[in-house]
């Protein structure tokens, strides 16, 4: 009996051997379709808060046959409710998986629109990428918040490039702008809509964004990322497939209010040229008080911050302590000053094509420097 039932016993185990090799074959089939995993770039249009106005950039992974759908975004705690934790440096940031419906309804009802960008990079390549992201989000949202270094476009460049490894994407011949401007100018151009927003960042953002560093690294707003990603290629194929609206842009973005900080510089260089007529004293301590106010929160920045970019600003020059810590032996040094804020704004002029500061501060330094050589003239006579 037992020869008998051995050869039927071998015959079963030779079956569920087979149809386990049938089953991993399957699933190895599964696996190395095309089609098995599916990544994109998501672009976000702007909106009027501050740490939105440039737009976002974030990477889609997509696996049909598990039924995955993943947006891979670079996220920082929430700068609203820590903005003394931001200016000092402490805040924290990382990269975080969210389920993609969840990003569509949630940027849906802020009416920002959303756009889709398939990647047409081969399919261990978009494993790998899929590897190297959540490897990311296993680091937790623990690293130094760092807008110039890990802001959203720059992240999904470098993301895709670390991903491909060891083979290399061609970005072919990069467009002048990024050859000849620098990030702060790039960034400038994509926020360009909300003045008050640009000069706030132009105002905290110091001279680490004006320096050189590789073309790649210029790479700071998501139009960019889009324009260099149609002209790359990964083997002589193209890497970034056809545009595809996910969600449609339902309100208007930028800022309407007629009072920009342009404006109101210019309004107080005009009331500066007036107060060397007839002396405001008002406009004298309200100019002071901006001043020192500026002066403090660059000093800061500078000192005592390790919030990144903030090593050095050319805005320190005219606006410091100094003056209220000197103010009682101003005779002595209003001139002097009034024409170091002079050359200042002529410097910063001439720096038109890379701008190192905002437009605003130029006027704003100019009205002080006609209001401290108004007072210098304004104690010659009394001195007389």
């Amino acid at each position: 009996m037992l020869a008998f039932l051995s050869p039927v016993v071998c015959r079963g185990q030779g079956a569920v051997a087979d149809s386990l090799e049938q089953a991993r074959q399957d699933s190895l089939a599964i696996t190395e379709a095309d089609d098995f995993v599916t990544v994109s770039i998501l672009t976000i249009t702007p909106s009027d808060v501050l740490y939105s106005c440039a737009g976002h950039a974030s990477i889609r992974m997509q696996c049909p046959h598990y039924g995955l759908d993943m947006v891979y975004t670079y996220e920082s705690e929430s700068v609203t409710d820590k903005v003394l934790t931001f200016l000092k440096g402490d805040l924290k940031m990382g990269m975080t998986a969210v389920p993609t419906k969840r990003v569509l309804a949630d940027y849906g009802k802020e009416g920002r629109g959303i756009t889709e960008y398939v990647l047409t990079i081969p399919l261990e390549k978009r494993k790998q990428l899929w590897q190297y992201l959540d490897g990311k989000v296993e680091e937790g949202m623990n690293l130094p918040y760092d807008y110039l270094k890990r802001g959203c476009a720059l992240a999904c460049l470098r993301a895709i490039r670390t991903a491909v490894q060891p083979d290399t994407i061609s970005f072919g011949e990069w467009d002048e702008k990024f050859v000849k401007k620098t990030r702060r100018t790039l960034l400038r151009n994509q926020i360009d809509a909300f003045p008050w927003n640009r000069f706030f960042l132009f105002t905290i953002v110091g001279t680490e964004a004006d320096q050189p560093c590789a073309v790649a690294d210029k790479v700071v707003v998501y139009p960019d990322l889009i324009e260099v990603l149609q002209k790359a290629t990964l083997g002589g194929q193209p890497v970034l497939g056809e545009a595809n609206t996910l969600v449609s842009q339902s309100v208007d973005v930028g800022e309407d209010f007629w009072l920009t900080p342009v404006m109101l510089a210019c309004i107080l260089l005009l009331l500066a040229i007036i107060s060397c007529f007839w002396m405001q004293r008002p406009l004298s301590l309200l100019l002071l008080t901006l001043q020192s106010v500026f002066g403090l929160l660059l000093t800061y920045l500078i000192v005592f911050s390790t919030l990144p970019c903030t090593n050095f600003s050319w805005l320190i020059i005219p606006f410091n302590l100094l003056p209220l810590l000197l103010w009682c032996w101003r005779k002595w040094w209003l001139l002097p000053f009034g024409v170091i804020c002079l050359g200042w704004s002529i410097a910063m002029l001439a720096s038109r094509e890379n701008p190192l500061v905002d437009p605003a501060h130029i006027v704003f330094v100019l009205a002080l420097s006609v209001n401290y050589i108004g007072q210098w003239k304004h104690l010659r006579k009394q001195t007389k």
